[in-house]
């Protein structure tokens, strides 16, 4: 049976319950039964694949990331902890995220053979391509927000949405205490309002994710995530994060992928920086 699990995105209480075991696939069913996993996606809006990425690896991420700050994150007994806020605004001015991103070993991981055979197979294409924009983000309590209940195709803008996908992968803890994405069920389905060209603090769906559940007879769904894990979800499934209870940062990066070039956005074709309006 499913627990719901009370947490707190943009200082309010929403419930989240935890996804049944269709949500979840390992890399070995996935190439056995790839039209079948296909279909899983696009039926159910996202899907977990388990121990999918390199978890050495990804432990050397968060190092080089980390170690790029020189007084707000410290390392104590194998983990990091925040110290207080960085001075730049994530992504802007001189915002260290921004040459992490151009960083030999980060471009190769998130170029992982295994990750594009996974990319390859939901979107049905041996053609798949990897947008150069990539979002890293780190979230803990000291952190001032969250982000609210939204749509990537609000902010990715392909010619037909359903020919993309996000790729979320968190580079170290994701769960209640540290922080992740959760799913409102079913919601790749709903008739929603594009809000893709109105101003980018506009093209939120909603900061109550209690009420929007409420509203559109759903439930939010918080799958259960661990490193090496990967959460692929389709651009129309409405999605959201909420807010850690920890000091122990929650580092992440969002990919976007489109089954060939020309459903690509094109304004996704340069290096993330927080001054670019996307």
């Amino acid at each position: 049976m499913e627990k719901s699990k009370l947490l707190i995105s943009s200082g309010l209480e929403f419930k989240a319950y935890q996804p049944s075991a269709n949500y979840y696939a390992e890399f070995k069913n996935i190439l056995k039964n790839k039209e079948r996993y296909k279909q899983k996606l696009t039926n159910q809006g996202f899907l977990v694949v388990r121990n999918l990425l390199d978890k050495e690896k990804i432990e050397i991420l968060r190092d080089l990331y980390y170690q790029k700050f020189k007084e707000e994150y410290k390392k104590l007994n194998s983990r990091w902890i925040q110290l207080k806020e960085p001075k730049d605004s994530h992504g802007y001015g001189n915002h260290p995220v921004k040459n992490y991103l151009k960083s030999d070993f980060f471009i190769k991981f998130v170029n992982d053979p295994f990750l594009k055979i996974i990319v390859s197979i939901l979107l049905g294409s041996e053609e798949t391509v990897l947008s150069k924009r990539i979002l890293v983000r780190s979230f803990s309590s000291l952190s001032s927000y969250t982000t609210p209940a939204h749509r990537d195709k609000e902010y990715y803008v392909s010619s037909n949405p359903s020919q993309a996908l996000t790729a979320w992968i968190p580079l170290g803890n994701a769960d209640k205490e540290h922080g992740q994405l959760v799913y409102l069920e079913n919601s790749h389905k709903l008739k929603l309002i594009d809000k893709s060209k109105k101003e980018k603090k506009d093209r939120i769906i909603s900061r109550d994710l209690n009420r929007l559940a409420m509203s559109k007879k759903s439930k939010w769904l918080i799958p259960n995530i661990n490193s090496g894990d990967v959460i692929f979800h389709c651009l129309k499934t409405v999605h959201a994060s909420f807010d850690s209870n920890t000091i122990v940062p929650r580092l992440s990066c969002d990919l976007r992928f489109a089954s060939t070039e020309k459903y690509l956005d094109p304004r996704w074709n340069d290096y993330w920086y927080g001054e670019d309006g996307l």
